[in-house]
Formats: C-alpha cells, structure tokens, sequence
C-alpha cells in the first residue's frame, strides 16, 4: 500500500521560465511524484513575472502547483548577498504551515535563501538536498580560477573575491558565506549526489559522507528511445546543448574546427543562449565556418527531440567540472553517442571507445581529433549509440524516485564529528570594518582547522543564536537592541571601544569584552573562545543585566499610564 507523503520541492527557478539541468530533474522529479500518488507543490524563484520583488505568485505548470517568488538579478548575483532574503524565507514558512510537508526536496536554491533548509528543520521536517553543482562551496559555481584554473582548495575563496555586497553596496568578507552556507547545510538530512565525483567534493568540502547518496539522474527513456534521425548525406551533425558561455567551453569546440580539413563533411549544431553568443558568431565568420555552423538560440526542452533528430553525436567541451550532464543522459536514450571532456562526473557516464568518447578538457586539438574518429569512420555511429542507449535504459524516472522516496524514510544520521566542533561567532552591525575584517582572516589562519564560524546575526533566526559563542560587534554605530538578543540568550559580547554606550554596558555589568582595534579583536575573540568559565558567567551577567533593563522599562511604563 502506498505510503503517500506531502512533498515540497524547491528550486531557485523552474520551468517553463528558466530550463537547466537542476530545473529539468526538480520538475520531472516532482511530476514522477505526482503521478505516483504523492501529494507535491513546487516552491520556486521566477525573474521573469510581472510583479514587485518578493512578490509571491501562485501558478500551475504540467498538473503541479507552483509558488513563485519574483527575484531580480541582484538576488542570485554570486557577487552579492544571494544566499540570504528574508521575504522569500517568510513566504516559505508561511507555506510550510499551510501545507505541513513530511518532506522538503530542495535543488538549487542560491537566489531563494539558503535560510529555507533551517525554516523546514526547525519545524521537524525531514530535509533533502540534490547537488548538481558546487555551489555549496564555490560563490562561482564553476570552480574556475583565473585562466581557466580549476581550483582544488576550497578554502581560500578571497583569492577570487576578497568580498561581497550587501543591500547598500557594504562590503562584507566572501568567508562569511561559506560559513553561513556550512551551519545551513548542516541541517539537512539526506544529500543526493548523482555522479561520485560530486559526492566526494563536497565531502572534502566538509559534508559527512555518510550523509551523501549517490543516486543518478533519471531520464524519461521512453519519451527519447523511439526518437527517429532525419538524414544527412556525407555530413556528420555534431550538437551541443547548453549555456553559450565560457565555462561550457564553446570556444574550444570553435577552436577544434580549425584542426578539420573536412569542412564540407561536418555541420555544428549550438543550441542555447548565452553571455558569448555575438562573440561566437563573430569568429565562426572569421574562420569562414559560418555555412556549417548554425546557432539554434533558446530550445524548450519540450522541443528538445527536434534537436536530437539533426544530431549525429553530442558534444560538451566543458572546462569546469561537470556533475551528471541531462544533456548526455537524454543523448544516450536517443542512442546518440557523445563526445565531451575528461572531467568531473562524465567519465561516469561516457565510456571512451564504448559509448562515445572522452577528450582532454581544454584541448581543442584532442577535441578534434575524436570529432575525426566518427567522420572517417561513421560506422561507430550506430555500434556507440546502442552502447550508449543499453547503459542508461534502466535509468528511468520510474526507478530514481523510486530510491529517492525510500530515502525519504532512512534513517536521519547526525552532524559528522566535524560539524560538533563548530564554534559559532555571530557578528552584528551594518558592515564589516576593515580591521575587523583582517581580525577575522587572522583568527581563521591562527585557528585552522578548528572550524569558527563567522556569520551575520541578521542572517540567522533567533533560535539559532543559542549556539553563538559570542556576540561580536563589528562596526561602532551599533545600538543596545542589536545586541539584546545576545544577551537574551546569555551570550557574552565583545564591542568596539568607540561605541560608549555598549562599552559602558560591557564594563558595569561585566558582561563582554571591548577592543580598540585588530589585534585586539583577536585576542578577545581568544579569550572568550578557550575560556569558556568566563564567557558564561559574562553571558550570565548580560542576561540578568537585560532582565533588569526590562523590569525598569516595564515600571516607567506602567508609572506613566497612572499619570
């Protein structure tokens, strides 16, 4: 008998409006569900509905009933705060209760609010996260560096963006970010990685492991196996599906023409939008390939079998890490075999000289050189592509949510031994000073390995502040409210000299500690971390002081209402 369940799933965009791998594996997911008898409603993001930001609106897409938040640009910009917007955190707890979820699925979710993993957990709702990409350690997404580096230090990310703004354009450092993502994550139960590659990055990135499920991407193999091919004579059609932009290494399939001398025996297919496209179209001009490459523009991926059927093998030159591409899935039930980089997840999918075949990323000769394989020696096309189709035939949509709705009922493992050692340091105040700033870089360098999290009080709920080791006022405008929910919980602060009023408050009810500058910052921060006696009996103090500014407030009150 069914065990039906509620199901929320979340995505910081959906279809019809925006169409990504993410997006096309949330809906299909949530469809799957649907049909299966489940109770789902999809929360989202949308930049596209005519409406005021953080509008709530309220759709139906494909039988589902969507929840629209309307963003703009500066809310998933990774050079601002695009992890963190109270309204839509607001929204969704409103829908939480209206709809009392056994499960929230979140996708991606940068641009919603990180925040949403923390409002469905503290609310006893079993939480899941599928990762398809790295935004969980990486402001990019895409792991590149300068130059086209791939990083392999998740730490350092000041080295890219030393900082990021917030709604008035303050600078607050990029390190507060992941820290802030990291107590996020540590509350979810289950994550879904569907290659082994991103299952083992994001442990080097600090998830337990035993929290991690690799389970793959599903593909509606039906839908795609019955696919017929147009022909095309003499010519080989070589596709490739996605974003025009750098990261997805178009250039490279540009520059790998320039190694063809079959010119009139191959046709490329660029199907997509993006930031380059103009830039691309001015060097296919250049390079005299203009007859035999064709820009497709924006496809909906409910015409996407258009392009499969002008496809003779599918190309992805990616130069950033890849987790499990939909687009070589869906190739592969089309029995279209591919040709893409030696990177991340794909060597999981793509078996070179089996089902296709794999090139060094980056290498646009390498690249061209495999192109060559099939145009003189087309037979392959048809021995690869059933190849291809039998691996990924039993990896239907049927069967991943299958896994995925057992998963629902696992157990719920607990934090990693890495994750109990946190120590959490809530900072309060409009923006993070300069000497501030270096405190905490210094701090973190002095410390490494002892996982201190530095993160923004207005970024957290109250009940999280309980396990705040401190309260640090980083900027000298701050008032007696900004730290009383502190105090509320008898955390001890630690405020700038300059601000009199707090200062006076630390020294008569010995409740925290003042710095004059950085290094003093720091030694304070020491010294209220690693002598956890004291902390609490400053914590203990504020609490009572707080008390007692309540009962006085109180008595004015009520002595001016018997006037």
């Amino acid at each position: 008998m069914l065990n039906k369940k509620r199901i929320i799933i979340c995505s910081t965009f959906y279809s019809p409006h925006f169409i990504g791998g993410a997006e096309l594996i949330a809906h299909y997911q949530a469809k799957k569900m649907k049909e299966m008898g489940h109770e789902v409603i999809i929360f989202a993001g949308d930049s596209e509905i005519p409406a005021k930001r953080y509008d709530l609106h309220q759709d139906t897409y494909d039988g589902l009933c969507i929840y629209r938040v309307r963003l703009q640009p500066q809310d998933y910009n990774p050079n601002f705060i695009n992890f963190y917007h109270r309204p839509v955190i607001e929204h969704f707890s409103r829908l939480v209760d209206d709809f009392s979820p056994h499960v929230v699925h979140f996708h991606h979710i940068i641009g919603l609010s990180v925040g949403l993993i923390h409002s469905a957990k503290r609310k006893g709702i079993k939480t899941v996260l599928t990762l398809h990409d790295h935004w969980g350690f990486c402001f990019k997404n895409t792991l590149i560096k300068d130059h086209e580096e791939i990083c392999r230090d998740y730490g350092p990310c000041e080295d890219c963006l030393p900082f990021i703004r917030d709604e008035d354009g303050m600078e607050i450092p990029i390190s507060m970010r992941k820290d802030f993502l990291a107590i996020q994550l540590k509350e979810v139960d289950t994550f879904i990685s569907p290659s082994q590659y991103l299952a083992e990055a994001y442990g080097r990135a600090g998830i337990p492991k035993e929290k991690i499920r690799v389970i793959w991407n599903g593909i509606d193999v039906n839908r795609f196996s019955h696919l017929s091919k147009s022909s095309m004579r003499d010519t080989l059609r070589f596709t490739c599906i996605g974003y025009l932009g750098k990261h997805k290494g178009i250039h490279i399939i540009l520059d790998a023409l320039s190694f063809i001398n079959h010119k009139h025996r191959v046709q490329i297919n660029l199907v997509g939008v993006g930031d380059l496209v103009d830039s691309y179209k001015k060097q296919v001009e250049y390079m005299g390939w203009e007859n035999s490459v064709k820009f497709w523009g924006k496809v909906d991926n409910r015409r996407i079998e258009e392009v499969y059927r002008e496809t003779d093998v599918l190309l992805l030159a990616s130069v950033t890490p890849e987790n499990q591409p939909v687009t070589i899935a869906e190739a592969m039930a089309t029995r279209t075999p591919v040709i893409a980089s030696r990177i991340g997840g794909i060597p999981e999918l793509v078996e070179d000289g089996k089902t296709g075949y794999l090139f060094e990323a980056g290498d646009a000769k390498d690249l061209a050189d495999k192109m060559l394989e099939f145009v003189l020696h087309p037979e392959r096309l048809k021995t690869f592509g059933e190849n291809a189709y039998g691996k990924i035939k039993g990896n239907t949509f049927e069967n991943q949510v299958g896994k995925i709705l057992a998963l629902y009922d696992e157990k719920v493992f607990g934090l990693g031994e890495q994750q109990r050692g946190e120590k959490l340091i809530v900072c309060v105040g409009k923006c993070v000073g300069n000497e501030c700033s270096q405190a905490m870089s210094f701090f973190r360098k002095k410390r490494e390995g002892e996982r201190c999290r530095f993160v923004m009080g207005n970024w957290l709920e109250e009940d999280q502040f309980r396990e705040a080791k401190m309260l640090w006022v980083v900027d000298g405008k701050a008032k007696l409210e900004d730290v009383s929910v502190g105090m509320q919980y008898g955390i001890p602060l630690l405020v700038p000299q300059g601000n009199r009023a707090l200062k006076s408050l630390c020294s008569s009810a010995n409740c925290g500690l003042y710095y004059g500058n950085g290094n003093e910052a720091e030694a304070c921060m020491e010294y209220l971390l690693y002598n956890p006696k004291a902390a609490s009996i400053m914590g203990q103090n504020g609490y009572h002081r707080l008390q007692e500014m309540d009962q006085a407030f109180d008595w004015s009150i009520r002595n001016k209402r018997s006037r």
